[in-house]
């Protein structure tokens, strides 16, 4: 049985708030790339896009993180009687923190594929539907990731 997160509990709001404070926070940095680097200057598109972009990449963090859990999960309960190890570097304690896993996977696919696909279209199109495309292709590619890594890595099955 899949383990799915009440995200409206106690225990969970939290994290799912802090995940998408910070996938806004993301897409905020996104938006003055936008207006100041790449010389976007309609409004529409670089407010209203991020706003929807920032409800998919949120999704495919709470995706990913729900995987991370599931495995974590199987984990414990295989080995339930063995000793704790302790973690020895600052980096490993970072990591280890449940939400920056999922949010690090998610905006590094997203600014790559997102780089790529805005070079690949300023070529052809002007600067405003680069943006757009490169926008919408990066979300779809994150979200179809974390589909990708909760059935394959989780291995996570939906009725």
């Amino acid at each position: 049985m899949p383990l799915r997160i009440r995200w409206k509990s106690d225990e969970y709001l939290p994290i799912g708030l802090m995940m998408l404070g910070v996938c806004g926070l993301f897409q905020i940095f996104f938006i003055f790339v936008a207006q100041y680097l790449l010389g976007i200057g309609n409004y529409l598109v670089v407010i209203l896009i991020p706003i929807g972009i920032t409800v998919a990449l949120f999704y495919a963090s709470k995706l990913i993180f729900e995987s991370f859990a599931q495995v974590e999960r199987r984990k414990k309960l295989k080995s339930q009687f063995q000793k704790a190890k302790d973690i020895d570097s600052k980096l490993k304690k970072f990591l280890n923190f449940p939400i920056i896993k999922p949010l690090l996977i998610v905006f590094i696919s997203f600014t790559g594929i997102y780089i790529v696909s805005y070079i690949l279209c300023i070529l052809f199109l002007d600067r405003i539907m680069s943006f757009l495309i490169s926008e919408n292709l990066s979300a779809i590619f994150c979200l179809f990731m974390a589909n990708f890594l909760e059935k394959n890595y989780a291995k996570i099955r939906k009725f």
